[in-house]
């Protein structure tokens, strides 16, 4: 008996902060080339991008709202115990940007992946409320404070699955998968946010490498690891990247006829 998938078109994204636009690049290229996704799994600001396009927003749209929001307002100090940095111009965009009010209402089916804090292991939402689901897959330890979630603490899904392809495995014909956080050698690491930063990258570079087994197309720019986590100001620059990285991906696809 034949295998009858669920979805013909499966989209993951991963985590990267303001790397994202390296998303959208890739995202821009991909629609102009006529493909269209039945599913989408994301961690960070790729469970952000997956909410707007589930929610029916193009990825020219969605450069829009970066650009107008700065990349969602990531970098607003609040010392606290739990974390440096507030997520209330995160909050506060992702209301005025996304209709849907919980999973159910979006367009497109949309899994997140978050940390359970407590247990340590990795968690996909995908029915129920919609926003504390995204502000906890965005919840960067140290960084951000915990989402309280359904009496759990919840952190970074990139902390345990950076690219969340196991949510989606199984249930579609052909699953593309996007990873604008390569990880590449540095010399140096200046300060202490640095090395918070890249103590976090080496920790999820080693967990992506366990999901892109899953995946029949995978794309992962790697001039995008010169980049920060917070670099806003260079997303002209990484969109620009992302989409040539999509074009020639998508070149070398149309040669093997796949």
């Amino acid at each position: 008996m034949r295998d009858t998938k669920k979805f013909k078109t499966g989209l993951v994204l991963s985590g990267g902060a303001a790397k994202g636009y390296g998303h959208l690049g890739v995202l821009s290229a991909f629609y102009e080339a006529g493909f269209s996704f039945d599913a989408i799994a994301g961690t960070s600001v790729g469970a952000i991008i997956g909410a707007l396009l589930a929610d029916g927003k193009h990825p020219a749209e969605i450069k829009e709202i970066f650009d107008k929001e700065k990349n969602f307002s990531l970098v607003k100090f609040k010392w606290s115990a739990g974390g440096l940095l507030s997520s209330t111009g995160l909050k506060n965009a992702l209301k005025r940007h996304i209709t849907a009010k919980n999973f159910e209402e979006l367009a497109l089916p949309l899994w997140i992946a978050a940390t359970d804090l407590g247990s340590g292991k990795s968690v996909y939402f995908n029915k129920g409320e919609l926003l504390l689901p995204i502000l906890a897959s965005c919840a960067i330890p140290l960084l951000f404070e915990p989402i309280r979630l359904n009496e759990h603490l919840y952190v970074d899904g990139g902390l345990t699955e950076n690219l969340p392809a196991a949510a989606l495995s199984g249930l579609c014909e052909r699953l593309v998968g996007v990873n604008v956080n390569p990880v590449g050698y540095v010399d140096q690491v200046d300060g202490w946010m640095q090395s918070i930063e890249r103590v976090l990258n080496i920790a999820i570079h080693n967990n992506v490498a366990q999901s892109i087994p899953l995946l029949d197309v995978y794309i992962e720019p790697s001039q995008m690891e010169k980049f920060h986590l917070f670099s806003i100001d260079k997303g002209a620059e990484m969109y620009a990247i992302g989409y040539q990285a999509a074009k020639e991906r998508l070149k070398a696809l149309a040669e093997a006829n796949v």
